[in-house]
């Protein structure tokens, strides 16, 4: 008999069925891991395994008895306890603080106890391999990729009898996440772990067993050694999607679009670089290399010194508002907390950046605003039922698609684009680059910042490496390897000069 088993479980949202009559069931001692399309009902399913969302049908059962579910508080005392995409912590609070919440250590005299809750936090972290998290900062200070970490220390703290772990790989870097695999193997003895990625090599190696779940049903449940990545794709999306990466197009022109001379901030030292018309510059590097700092000190989100030039014009970039109005986008990494407002329809978050288009004498065009929005979701095919749909229900893809269609309707000449198909299926990923391909074809120019190498190298013009704040080295996509960009980002190699302006 397994350990869990969820039967029938069905759940609507307006104007969508995210899971229909879904069965999936977990051993202890297995990694069980469920994939499929964004939209596909993975979310959906860990979320009402954790109480986070109710279902509308459907049984659980844990050992053979009844489990019932409808709170986080009544997951976590089943022994259930989940790591989100998007992390829960308390950004106002110290890491050590999130780690040990709820289980402080006290005085007699009922005080908490500080000097005790740091040590053990401390000495926790280190336990699990996380040693590079000091627990003393507070978590607004944290990047996403460590605030992922911490997330998982404070699961992995509380002993769970069923850890679910959604998209960690959408932010780890491959270090962190070859030690969380190693976590992993070394406690699931213990308990069961649902693992849900896009990833298809960490897939290959850590999974027991994969379930494909599609359109809110279960399509199958097979062994890794059973399948390869193409059957996968093709449970996964129902077809075959062909090339990932799209063929290499002339699209770079000639004319500089953007230059940026000397950029300094206090992440960044001395950076230039050319951005050409019709081009993708691909940034890579570790994290804390200075990438999304970089676009965001163009985007004017943070003090910068150094020039930067749109057309052979000098622009002040001094906060975001001038950036947008000097033809710039900026897609960031986290696009639940920066790049959409969840509440708010499709059609208000497309036209959120572009006022001056839908107004008229201070009022809002209705019919402007359908219509710009119509055309969006069309020409990026967007999956949603209507335009007055809210973001919030829509699948990860799609959310992204709505961002880029937010900074095409405002005309950016200039799109910069941070880690652009994180926690986005493999079917969707190869939209967004057609779709980006497309984007450079009518004249737009990319900086696009990306974790995933094969993805830099798949799509990029050009590739620029950054190490501690500084442009390490240029390369050429076509001639360059993985294990060369590695070289530069971890400061093993440095260009002799500055890179080259081509």
């Amino acid at each position: 008999m397994p350990y869990l088993e969820m039967k029938g479980i069905t759940k609507t949202f307006p104007g969508v069925k995210a899971l229909d009559n879904v069965d999936f069931d977990l051993e202890i001692g297995e990694i069980h891991t469920l994939v499929g399309e964004n939209g596909a009902g993975k979310s959906t399913l860990i979320k009402v395994l954790a109480g986070i969302h109710r279902r509308d049908s459907g049984s659980i059962e844990i050992m053979g008895k009844k489990t019932h579910i409808s709170t986080p508080k009544d997951a976590i005392k089943s022994g259930i306890y989940s790591v989100q995409q998007h992390y829960s912590l308390q950004p106002n609070m110290s890491v050590a603080e999130n780690i040990m919440f709820g289980e402080y250590g006290g005085s007699k005299a009922g005080m908490i106890n500080w000097r005790k809750i740091f040590s053990e936090a401390d000495e926790f972290v280190k336990t699990i391999g996380f040693e590079d998290i000091d627990v003393s900062r507070n978590v607004c200070d944290l990047s996403v990729a460590e605030g992922q970490k911490v997330e998982i220390a404070k699961a992995l703290y509380r002993n769970p009898k069923i850890l679910i772990m959604d998209e960690p790989s959408a932010v780890l870097p491959k270090n962190d996440l070859e030690r969380l695999h190693e976590i992993l193997q070394r406690i699931k003895k213990d308990i069961g772990i649902i693992y849900i990625s896009h990833h298809f090599e960490e897939i290959f190696e850590i999974s027991d067993r994969i379930t494909v779940l599609k359109d809110g049903k279960n399509v199958d449940t097979v062994l890794p050694s059973k399948i390869d990545n193409d059957g996968l794709v093709r449970l996964m999306v129902g077809r075959d999607i062909g090339d990932m990466y799209p063929a290499r197009t002339n699209s770079r022109q000639e004319e500089v679009v953007l230059e940026v001379q000397g950029l300094s901030t206090s992440k960044l030292h001395n950076v230039s670089f050319e951005l050409k018309k019709g081009e993708i510059l691909g940034i890579a590097g570790l994290i804390g290399a200075g990438r999304t700092e970089l676009c965001q000190a163009i985007f004017g989100l943070d003090v910068h010194n150094g020039k930067i030039r749109l057309k052979g014009r000098e622009v002040h970039n001094r906060t975001p508002r001038r950036a947008i109005c000097n033809g710039f986008g900026f897609v960031t990494e986290d696009r639940h907390k920066t790049g959409l407002v969840l509440p708010m329809s499709v059609k208000n978050n497309i036209s959120l950046a572009a006022h001056k288009k839908i107004c008229k004498l201070c009022f809002v065009s209705e019919r402007a605003d359908k219509r710009a929005a119509q055309e969006f979701v069309e020409k990026l095919r967007i999956s949603t039922p209507g335009i007055g749909q809210l973001v919030e229900f829509l699948s990860g893809g799609n959310q992204q698609k709505v961002v880029l269609a937010k900074w095409l309707f405002n005309g950016a000449e200039v799109l910069l684009l941070d880690e652009p198909t994180r926690g986005i299926d493999v079917g969707t990923k190869a939209e967004i680059y057609r779709l980006m391909k497309n984007l450079v074809k009518e004249g737009i120019s990319i900086i696009m910042v990306s974790s995933e190498l094969p993805e830099i190298i798949g799509v990029s013009d050009r590739i620029l490496v950054m190490h501690k704040g500084r442009i390490a080295g240029e390369l050429n996509p076509e001639e360059t390897s993985e294990e060369e960009i590695l070289a530069y980002a971890a400061g093993l190699k440095q260009s002799s000069a500055e890179p080259a302006k081509k």
